[in-house]
């Protein structure tokens, strides 16, 4: 059974190649090219056209890029027994991000424990709640805020919850979607349901990085969902 499982990852690894024109291609497929993304979402060169002059007659969400970021708690994993046989077959290749520079943004990344001026969100004040015994304490990324498309290779890994205010991981989700497929766009609309919080150091992680960038000239909207928004105060609605 092992040997039959471990040979049908591999058969769906050669259907992906296939499927995304790398069948009879020598060359490694990059970052995120083995997974589609949302065909409605504007995508420069893909489904959309960038007018070469602006035009205040049409409207500017046509060209603008709506993303929701949200977590799982429950997708944890155990530390493998035997780490040396774990091999990755399309490490940063499809949906999850590549190992090697996300462990890199980690190690740099500098951790706080600051506590949320707002209410006592989960997300938030679950910073602290290392499990030793776990991997990974969980799942988040970005997805396409009108028809839920994972944006390729944007999902991470927890290791103590979102780490927020310091949200070390979200941050590196959040920049991978800003720059896959965005060239030309100049606005996104941002929904976290701790926005209120998160974008008060987001600018700042991502200077302060070596592993983060935004897209220059692009502009985030922040906001928080309808679903979201009554559990925060009303200095959140500014």
């Amino acid at each position: 059974y092992r040997e039959l499982m471990r040979v049908a990852r591999q058969w769906r690894q050669l259907k992906l190649l296939k499927w995304h024109g790398f069948g009879h291609d020598r060359n490694d497929p990059k970052d995120g090219e083995l997974v589609l993304f949302c065909p409605a979402c504007p995508q420069p060169g893909i489904n959309v056209t960038l007018p070469v002059e602006y035009d205040d007659s049409r409207p500017g969400w046509l060209y603008a890029r709506s993303l929701v970021m949200d977590a799982n708690f429950k997708a944890k994993h155990l530390h493998p027994a035997h780490p040396e046989d774990e091999v990755w077959l399309t490490d940063g290749k499809c949906f999850m991000v590549g190992r090697a520079r996300y462990q890199a943004h980690l190690a740099l990344a500098r951790d706080s424990a600051e506590r949320s001026e707002c209410n006592n969100h989960r997300a938030v004040n679950q910073a602290n709640a290392s499990r030793h015994k776990l991997e990974a304490t969980g799942i988040g990324g970005c997805a396409c805020a009108r028809h839920g498309c994972f944006v390729p290779n944007s999902m991470v890994d927890f290791q103590k919850g979102e780490r927020c205010p310091r949200q070390m991981n979200m941050d590196y989700a959040l920049c991978n979607a800003l720059g896959h497929n965005t060239d030309g766009l100049s606005r996104t609309l941002t929904f976290y349901d701790v926005n209120c919080q998160y974008n008060k150091y987001l600018r700042r992680w991502v200077d302060e990085s070596l592993h983060l960038t935004i897209p220059p000239g692009m502009e985030i909207i922040p906001g928080i969902g309808l679903w979201h928004i009554h559990g925060h105060q009303d200095k959140c609605f500014v």
